[in-house]
């Protein structure tokens, strides 16, 4: 039997090729993905969705979980101090850092900016790199992190599954099934660990609608970049037609989730795309505004992709209380950056 079978169906004029998820469902089924094949015969576009603070907000988890491995730590300090870290790329980053504040005592890379430019930069290939000393220990803590959030996340489901529900972050959520309804293929990418990824396809239902997600295992020797090309190379060795010109990445960091697309064009010049920041509200707008005037890295990153912000906050609701993001007022949340 061949997994990766695929078959293709006519509904008019319109061709579609059905191709079975990577990811299970809460009954551990993996179901068929239905996607559209255009004249060119490549989908209309390709969508990559980070998923921690896009797709929904997993505080729930990530609180508890880092209590317990950081237990002798100001639990207020050591969850604020652990989100900071959260848009540095991969979890091999994120952990190298809370083992050089709290083990090593290197306090002043609580600012991630700090520790960035003073321990990253400078000890990259140590860091991200299998075979070397701090990515080993990184990954060693990534391993306990994994296995313990997924024992909370399990948990949280056991006791009240409607929490997962209630952190969906509803507009773009609904932005990933308006996509599924196109026949776009979509994929995640998230600096968690695998067996964390696989509960929360499961408790978030992200299974529905997405081929696969791109974990920490898949980022070892550098940051989501090596996550999307990774998954691009999947989907085509499964005959899956990757419009590699027409692809969308929709995150809540330029640099960390939208700002890869740069990378990835350096390393397959055929590839192109844009970009859709997730915004919380009209002050984080403000705010990345003022980031990427300051800072010549954001500002390329703007000047070379079309990256248009979302603002949550903004998206205005019909009657029934669902988001209208193809609505007349569309201006009001979606900004040109």
């Amino acid at each position: 039997m061949n997994f990766f079978k695929q078959s293709l169906k006519n509904e008019g004029e319109r061709k579609w090729i059905a191709v079975p998820s990577e990811l299970a469902d809460i009954d551990g089924r993996k179901k068929d993905i239905n996607i559209e094949v255009m004249e060119d015969g490549l989908p209309r576009a390709m969508a990559f969705f980070d998923i921690d603070g896009t797709l929904a907000h997993l505080s729930v988890i990530h609180g508890e979980a880092i209590r317990k491995l950081f237990p002798d730590v100001d639990p207020e300090e050591l969850e604020t101090v652990y989100y900071a870290g959260f848009k540095l790329g991969n979890s091999f980053r994120e952990f190298d850092r809370m083992k050089e504040i709290y083990i090593d005592g290197h306090t002043e890379w609580k600012d991630p900016q700090i520790y960035f430019s003073e321990r990253f930069l400078p000890h990259a290939q140590e860091i991200d790199e299998p075979g070397n000393s701090a990515h080993e220990v990184a990954a060693s803590i990534l391993k306990a992190y994994g296995e313990t959030a997924t024992a909370v996340a399990d948990e949280l489901y056991q006791k009240d599954p409607q929490q997962f529900e209630a952190s969906n972050i509803t507009p773009i959520f609904l932005l990933a099934r308006l996509y599924s309804r196109l026949g776009i293929p979509m994929v995640g990418f998230t600096a968690n660990a695998k067996v964390l990824v696989e509960r929360l396809a499961k408790y978030l239902r992200l299974s529905d609608i997405f081929l696969d997600i791109a974990t920490d295992e898949d980022m070892a020797g550098g940051g989501k970049e090596i996550a999307v090309l990774h998954l691009i190379k999947k989907m085509e060795n499964k005959s899956i037609p990757v419009p590699k010109d027409r692809l969308i990445f929709v995150g809540d960091s330029i640099r960390g989730d939208i700002g890869i697309l740069s990378k990835v064009k350096a390393a397959d010049h055929k590839i192109n795309g844009q970009g859709i920041l997730v915004l919380k509200d009209k002050q984080a707008l403000i705010q990345i505004k003022k980031e990427i005037s300051s800072d010549l890295i954001l500002r390329n990153i703007v000047d070379s992709i079309e990256v248009n912000g979302l603002v949550v906050g903004d998206v205005p609701l019909d009657e029934k209380g669902k988001p209208m993001l193809w609505s007349r007022f569309r201006r009001d949340f979606m900004e040109r950056l």
